[in-house]
């Protein structure tokens, strides 16, 4: 029922997309401006050695080619040609290339969270007295609450979401080595293991953000509240991730496939918009409470023991 009730609620809560979406591209504008000014000189020697040629080619292929084992292949060839190009001048570009990671995944990563506690409280809002709340003042009342929630997350999310790029990268190495039926399992291997690895990630943090905004306690005692209610109900909740991390990756594959990618542009907010539902929606379900999906229809959960394992029922007098 969690993926059923979030799907009601983000039809009738969609209009949201369109307020997170121009957030976002302020963001991303900012971010790569600042990465582009930082590190000129690297983007210039990628330049000139024709990285950003190849990955055109790749964004075309991409874009009419369906067959993932050649844009997996393709992806590695690049990674490769980046790697080469560091290597030939590594003095200079290896520095650069740590600050543009730091500024593409710290300054990212901080400015677009900042907006995450906007969309929990505006959900929150929504479903617990089914009304209407402005995104743009939700944003402003949670910036400092977000502010500290962002960087908590900076030093434990983060580190999780590297390993899930660490990986990513590595599982592209496969196509480099000389075997010809590793091109047919190889793309099976990749999305097998980022979708159980986002799956994961979104399951341990999913709770996060709505245990700091319905407690409103402090950022670390939210962190423990979710840990302990996702342990509790990690049955329940992770298979309902990972159908949903599933359902992310075909849509926004499909997107970049039949749109030219410009249907990220829709997607992409909407995504992040409905993983903050599901975890909203998992909170209020685990807790045992009532909430709005529509002005005429108040769901009122199963009870909290319902989620958990026989064996933990024993110990409830």
């Amino acid at each position: 029922m969690i993926i059923t009730h979030s799907t009601k609620i983000f039809m009738r809560t969609s209009g949201v997309v369109w307020r997170i979406l121009p957030y976002m591209l302020v963001c991303m504008l900012i971010v790569f401006g600042v990465a582009l000014a930082a590190c000129y000189p690297l983007f210039t020697s990628l330049s000139e050695a024709g990285f950003f040629a190849q990955v055109t080619t790749l964004f075309s292929d991409f874009v009419f080619n369906v067959n993932l084992a050649d844009i997996f292949n393709s992806v590695a060839d690049l990674m490769v040609a980046f790697f080469d190009v560091i290597a030939k001048n590594a003095g200079t570009l290896v520095p650069l290339v740590v600050v543009l990671v730091l500024i593409l995944g710290l300054g990212l990563s901080f400015l677009i969270g900042l907006s995450e506690l906007a969309m929990v409280d505006y959900l929150y809002g929504y479903m617990s007295s089914n009304s209407h709340l402005s995104f743009g003042s939700c944003l402003i009342k949670n910036l400092k609450k977000s502010a500290k929630l962002q960087l908590a997350k900076l030093l434990i999310v983060l580190p999780v979401d590297l390993l899930i790029i660490a990986v990513f990268i590595a599982s592209l190495m496969l196509f480099t080595l000389e075997i010809s039926w590793l091109a047919f399992v190889a793309p099976f291997i990749i999305v097998l293991a980022l979708t159980l690895l986002i799956a994961l990630r979104q399951t341990m943090f999913c709770m996060w953000a709505p245990c700091l905004i319905v407690h409103n306690g402090s950022v670390f005692g939210a962190l423990r509240e979710s840990f302990r209610l996702m342990i509790k109900n990690f049955g329940a909740i992770f298979p309902r991730q990972l159908v949903m991390t599933l359902i992310y990756i075909g849509v926004n594959i499909a997107v970049c496939l039949f749109t030219a990618s410009v249907g990220l542009l829709l997607t992409v907010p909407a995504t992040a918009y409905f993983t903050n539902i599901m975890g909203q929606v998992a909170f209020f379900h685990i807790n045992g409470l009532k909430f709005y999906i529509d002005e005429n229809q108040i769901i009122s959960p199963h009870k909290k023991e319902e989620w958990e394992h026989l064996e933990t029922l024993k110990n409830i007098v």
